[in-house]
């Protein structure tokens, strides 16, 4: 384990505080607090308050910090701080929730990486428009499916998967007007 920075100086009442005040730790312990951080959404502030901090997130590969959920969070977070015109202003109680784009959401369900458990974050995020998903088929043909959800009605179809050999077929398209697009075997 690397040795540890000497302690700051203490400050003058006159001095300014700093900005980070993670930046006065030792990186092991910057990591650990970062290990800590358990919400995408969390993951990707911390990494716009504090782009050092998500540098060092991502470079020491912590898992969150490298999912294609923290890269939605990530967009999900720059869409919330361009509707309110500010850039570092929370949201308040009763303002508005900028929903996650169906781009955004079918670039998520193509990765491989993704994962049906990440579907109740995306529809607490986003409840306009997120992510379902159901089984058809019966026996050896049985398929589970993620389709596009905007609100209580099903969207498109993005993608299906055989239970049975595991193969992955995407989708492209407006709902009832999909074309399969590539295939995973």
């Amino acid at each position: 384990m690397a040795r540890s920075r000497p302690p700051s100086r203490a400050r003058n009442e006159d001095e300014t505080p700093p900005m980070d005040w993670l930046a006065e730790l030792a990186p092991e312990l910057q990591l650990l607090i970062l290990e800590a951080v358990d919400d995408f959404s969390d993951c990707a502030a911390v990494s716009l308050a504090t782009p050092r901090l998500g540098l060092l997130a991502f470079g020491h590969d912590l898992a969150r910090f490298k999912d294609p959920l923290f890269a939605v969070a990530m967009q999900h977070q720059l869409a919330q701080r361009a509707a309110r015109g500010d850039g570092h202003r929370t949201r308040s109680k009763g303002e508005q929730q900028t929903p996650v784009t169906e781009a955004i959401l079918r670039k998520y369900s193509a990765d491989r990486r993704a994962r049906q458990e990440h579907f109740p974050w995306l529809e607490r995020v986003s409840p306009a428009l997120c992510l379902s998903t159901g089984i058809r088929g019966l026996g050896s043909r049985r398929f589970e499916f993620w389709r596009l959800q905007r609100g209580d009605e099903p969207g498109a179809l993005l993608r299906e998967r055989s239970l049975q050999r595991g193969t992955i077929w995407h989708f492209t398209g407006e709902a009832g007007a999909e074309r399969q697009g590539r295939t995973e075997y």
